[in-house]
C-alpha cells in the first residue's frame, strides 16, 4: 500500500479539523402532537413527529389556549383536505403570551397560522419562523400583537377559497399592532378573484399609540399590491425589498431604501 505524502496527510488533518455545518436539529424534548383537532392548555414545548393530515371545514387544528407554548414542526406538514370552501385555521392562538410556531408546513388552510389579539394590542411574543405555507386558501400568516417576528417564512401560491363571496383580497402575511417585524420572507403569488386587491403584505394598526412597524428585506412576487399599510391603518417602514410581478409593489409606509 502505498502511503500519501506527508504533505496530503496534513491536507487531509486540515479538512477534518474545519468545523461542520449541521442541519437543524430536531426538537426531542417536547409533547408530541399526534392527533387533529388538538387544544394546547399547558405551556411548554410541543411538536410533530410525523405529518398530521384532517378534513376539517371550519375551526383550528392545532388552537393553543396556554401562554409560553412553542411549536417545531420538526420539518412535517399539517394538511388539510376540507376542500376550496373551508374556513378552518391551521393553527390559533387569541390573546396568548410568547407564542412560536416554527419549522414545517402547512398547506390547505383558510388562515395557516392565526394568531390573534385584541384592539389596542398588547399581546407580546408571538414569532413564527421558517415556515413554508403552501396554497392557505384566503390568508397565509395573521399576526396582532405588539413587537411580533415574522422571519424566514415562504408563503406560495396563497387564494382560491370559495368562502367569501365573488370579491376575495387575500394576503400573504398580515400583521397588525406596533412595533413589529416582518424580515426576509419569501412570497409567491397571491391571486384574488372577481375585483379583489391581492397582496404579499399587509401592516395594519393595533390600536392608539402604535409605533411603525419595519419591514425588511422581504421578496415577493405576483399580487396586485407587494407592501400595503396605507388600507388598514398601518404605520412604519419598508427596506431591501425586492418585488416582481406586482402592480404596485408599496402602498403607504415609509421608503427607508434599497428597495427594488
Amino acid at each position: 500500500m502505498r502511503l500519501p505524502k506527508p504533505s496530503a496527510l496534513a491536507a487531509v488533518a486540515t479538512i477534518l479539523a474545519l468545523p461542520v455545518l449541521a442541519a437543524r436539529a430536531e426538537t426531542t424534548q417536547c409533547t408530541p402532537i399526534t392527533s387533529l383537532p388538538a387544544v394546547i392548555t399547558v405551556q411548554g414545548i410541543y411538536c410533530l413527529n410525523d405529518d398530521l393530515s384532517t378534513p376539517m371545514t371550519t375551526g383550528p387544528a392545532i388552537e393553543i389556549q396556554a401562554n409560553n407554548v412553542t411549536i417545531d414542526f420538526n420539518g412535517h406538514r399539517l394538511g388539510n383536505s376540507g376542500g376550496a370552501g373551508n374556513t378552518a385555521s391551521g393553527i390559533y392562538a387569541y390573546k396568548r403570551e410568547n407564542v412560536t410556531i416554527r419549522n414545517g408546513t402547512v398547506r390547505n388552510f383558510y388562515y395557516a397560522v392565526q394568531l390573534r389579539d385584541a384592539s389596542p394590542a398588547s399581546t407580546t411574543g408571538y414569532v413564527v419562523e421558517d415556515m413554508r405555507i403552501d396554497h392557505a386558501t384566503f390568508e397565509g400568516i395573521l399576526v396582532g400583537g405588539r413587537g411580533a417576528l415574522v422571519r424566514r417564512n415562504q408563503i406560495l401560491f396563497t387564494g382560491g377559497t370559495t368562502a367569501n363571496g365573488a370579491n376575495v383580497a387575500p394576503a400573504g402575511i398580515v400583521v397588525s399592532g406596533p412595533a413589529n417585524r416582518v424580515l426576509d420572507n419569501d412570497i409567491v403569488t397571491v391571486t384574488s378573484e372577481g375585483i379583489g386587491t391581492s397582496r404579499g403584505i399587509i401592516i395594519g394598526g393595533g390600536g392608539a399609540g402604535d409605533a411603525g412597524t419595519l419591514v425588511v428585506g422581504n421578496r415577493i412576487t405576483g399580487s396586485t399590491r407587494g407592501i400595503d399599510f396605507a388600507d388598514f391603518g398601518g404605520t412604519g417602514k419598508y427596506r431591501d425589498t425586492l418585488t416582481r410581478d406586482v402592480t404596485v409593489p408599496y402602498y403607504g409606509g415609509t421608503d427607508a431604501g434599497h428597495n427594488n
